[in-house]
Formats: C-alpha cells, sequence, structure tokens
C-alpha cells in the first residue's frame, strides 16, 4: 500500500504540475529590481535597507565620495577616509593590517566593529549584544535628547534615528575572559542610555589618523535618513573626522559583495556559459531534461501487472484432496500414500525401484505388517473404492506407527 502511495506521489501528473506552482510562487516572491540593486547599507543599494541615500547627501553637502570595489591591499590613500558599514563578508586580518597601517599614517576609517571579527580585535573595541529595548541617547551627547516624534514612529514599528539596539564595549583580551577594558585613548562622541551610561559612537586615535566605531549604523539606512534626523547624526560624525571637507569619502563596495572576486560560482559560470564545450554540456543537459520529460509523462495510464500469490501448503492440501475427490482419483490417492511412506522411510532403496518391489521388500522386513501391505498391494493394482482408500490409509498409519516405535 505504502509502494503505491508513494508512486501516486511521484507520477509525472503530480511532480509537473507541482515544480510549475513553486516555479510561479518564486517568480512572485522574488524580490523587485529595485531591491536587488544591492546590500544592506551599500551605497549602491535604493531598498529601505541599503545607504545609498547616506553617499548622495553626502555629495549634495560638499564631499567627494568614491567606492572601492578590490581588497585592501598594497598602498592605500593616507588622505582618504574609508566607510566600512556592516559588510557581509569580513576583511581578513591581513586586509585589517593595510587599513590600519594607511590610518597610522594620516587616513581615517569609519567601521562597525563586529563581535569577534579582526577589526574589533585590533582596535580593543567591539559591539555589544543586541537588545530588544531601544537605547536612548543621553541629553549631553552628540544627538541630543529623545525626540517624541522618534519615540513614536518606533512605537508603530518604524526605525528610528534616535534608538539604538546595541553599544560600544571592550574586547576581552583573551578568549577566557568575558569582559573588556574600555580603551581611555577612545573618545565617545555619542551615549546611551542603559540603566548606565554606555558609547555608542566613539572615535579611537590611531597614529596620525582615527577610527570612529559605530555599534549600531541603523541611522544611515534610506529609510531613517529620510526623517532627516539620521542625516543630521552621520554628518556631525564625519565632521569630527574632517570638518574641512577635503578628505575623499570611499565606501567599501568590495566587502558588500560587488566588483571582481574569484568564486566556484563565478568560475563555473563563466566555464558553462563563456565557452565552447560549456555551452554544448547545457544543450546536452537540456536535451537530456526534454528527453525525460517525453519518456516520463504517459498519455495512456499503464496497466497493473497481474500479481501471482503461491497458496500455503494447508490451502494446497485441500485444493487437492477437493480436485481428487471431484474427479474420482482413489487410485491416484493411493499411490501418492505408497510413495510418501517410501520418501520417510526408504529402506536403502531407489527410486527406480517400483511400488511394488517396494511393499514386497518391506514384507521381508517386518513380517507383522503382512495385512497391511496386502492391503495396499490391492489398492496399487486395482483402483480402489473409497472404502478401501480408507482403509489404505489405515494401514498407512499402522505402518507409519511399527516404523516409529
Amino acid at each position: 500500500m505504502a509502494e503505491r502511495s508513494r508512486a501516486w506521489w511521484l507520477s509525472p501528473r503530480i511532480v509537473l504540475p507541482v515544480l510549475v506552482v513553486i516555479l510561479v510562487i518564486t517568480a512572485i516572491l522574488a524580490p523587485s529590481g529595485e531591491e536587488s540593486l544591492g546590500r544592506e547599507l551599500s551605497t549602491r543599494s535604493r531598498a529601505i535597507d541599503g545607504a545609498q541615500g547616506f553617499r548622495a547627501v553626502l555629495d549634495r553637502l560638499g564631499w567627494h565620495t568614491s567606492e572601492r570595489l578590490a581588497p585592501y591591499t598594497g598602498l592605500l590613500d593616507t588622505t582618504a577616509t574609508y566607510v566600512m558599514l556592516g559588510t557581509p563578508l569580513d576583511p581578513s586580518a591581513h586586509e585589517i593590517h593595510t587599513l590600519l597601517e594607511s590610518v597610522r599614517h594620516g587616513a581615517n576609517a569609519i567601521v562597525v566593529p563586529e563581535r569577534g571579527s579582526a577589526i574589533a580585535d585590533s582596535i580593543g573595541v567591539q559591539t555589544s549584544r543586541r537588545t530588544f529595548i531601544p537605547l536612548r541617547p543621553t541629553s549631553d551627547s552628540l544627538f541630543g535628547s529623545a525626540d517624541r516624534v522618534d519615540s513614536v514612529r518606533e512605537v508603530f514599528g518604524e526605525l528610528s534615528a534616535r534608538s539604538f539596539h546595541q553599544y560600544l564595549e571592550g574586547t576581552p583580551p583573551t578568549d577566557s575572559d568575558s569582559v573588556g577594558t574600555w580603551p581611555a585613548r577612545a573618545r565617545t562622541l555619542l551615549y546611551v542610555d542603559k540603566r548606565d551610561i554606555k558609547p555608542e559612537i566613539a572615535i579611537l586615535p590611531v597614529g596620525r589618523g582615527q577610527v570612529v566605531a559605530i555599534a549600531d549604523p541603523t541611522f544611515l539606512r534610506n529609510d531613517v535618513l529620510r526623517k532627516m534626523a539620521g542625516a543630521v547624526l552621520a554628518v556631525r560624525v564625519l565632521e569630527h573626522v574632517d570638518s574641512t571637507r577635503r578628505s575623499p569619502i570611499v565606501f567599501d563596495e568590495y566587502h558588500q559583495g560587488f566588483g571582481e572576486r574569484t568564486s566556484t560560482v563565478a568560475v563555473l559560470r563563466d566555464a558553462l556559459f563563456g565557452t565552447t564545450w560549456g555551452r554544448t554540456i547545457l544543450q546536452l543537459a537540456a536535451a537530456a531534461l526534454l528527453y525525460l520529460l517525453v519518456i516520463g509523462v504517459r498519455p495512456i495510464a499503464p496497466v497493473s501487472r497481474a500479481r501471482y500469490e503461491r497458496r500455503s501448503p494447508l490451502e494446497h492440501v485441500s485444493a487437492l484432496s477437493r480436485a481428487y475427490e471431484a474427479i474420482g482419483a482413489t487410485g491416484l490417492a493411493a499411490q501418492r500414500l505408497v510413495r510418501g511412506v517410501r520418501r520417510r522411510h526408504p529402506l536403502g532403496t531407489t527410486p527406480q525401484l517400483g511400488d511394488d518391489a517396494y511393499l514386497a521388500l518391506l514384507r521381508a522386513r517386518m513380517p507383522a505388517l503382512g495385512k497391511d501391505i496386502d492391503v495396499l498391494t490391492n489398492a496399487l493394482a486395482n483402483k480402489p473404492s473409497t472404502e478401501q482408500l480408507v482403509s489404505a490409509g489405515a494401514a498407512i498409519d499402522h505402518i507409519e506407527r511399527n516404523f516409529i516405535t
């Protein structure tokens, strides 16, 4: 029953419509062109969680912005400000070393030091664990007191530029330590209130440059910048880094997933679509799928195969007895009874020896069974009646008992 149910679910008339429905649902739920133009906090993204609006604000205010589509290797511009906002791809330790070397020579960097990242380990500051309770700026910090409009927005589920869900803390010096020490050289620009005062945005001097650490960069998202408050905070942070606005702003888009990189998927895509043999393989695969589709769909429902089941031994005996009784095969029944005795007690004889000869040998071996052997001999020689067949059965039973004893 289970095999029949599985075969029904895997039949082409069920599988093919399900695949069509999945493709339609995927096409409907696929992100639109605007949402798929970038990743979270990417300046290439116009989606609500992108940061294209942040770059547009800086361009309008006179800053010179650009994007970096290569890893941090070689010599970097020591007059630029590098912005790396919560990138999905973590820079390697070597890239962070190269970036901080340029900061030591005069460059600036704006980063989000995620817990366990190489940048957090290098500057000694990391983000806290995310909290569900919104953290409000203190009244004497860079952003001023909390705004009632932003508070109302967050009540209705909208993100606010004046509420944060993470703060900065010192990085533990070793894996065995759970609490780190806040760097003495750090200068906090924005505090938040979490029953006690916690740093939210801080500047850490590194050589001749400085690193700006941001715990929660939500205020840089497009949907938050449209409310103006996020743009004000972003501009104030950059003014603390470069008040003259002469430093070029370089947004890290390489670690957002853009730019050229070596990956298995890219290599396979180029091999399959960019070479002759690759396109040949694709055509053969498409032809094989079409062939499977053609041979899999049957216009006529297949006829189920007939199944033959063997009877149990008891059913077989009952069927034979009814058949023998229907044709009156008493002689054959007597012969089968004698053959059964021969099979169980062969007396050293061979199959070529006749039944009469076997009974004669049995008479010589066991003279006391002479009457029983006479009954069997007569049943074999002449077709016995029903009563005589019963007597033959009793004779067989008597012979068997003597063999046992």
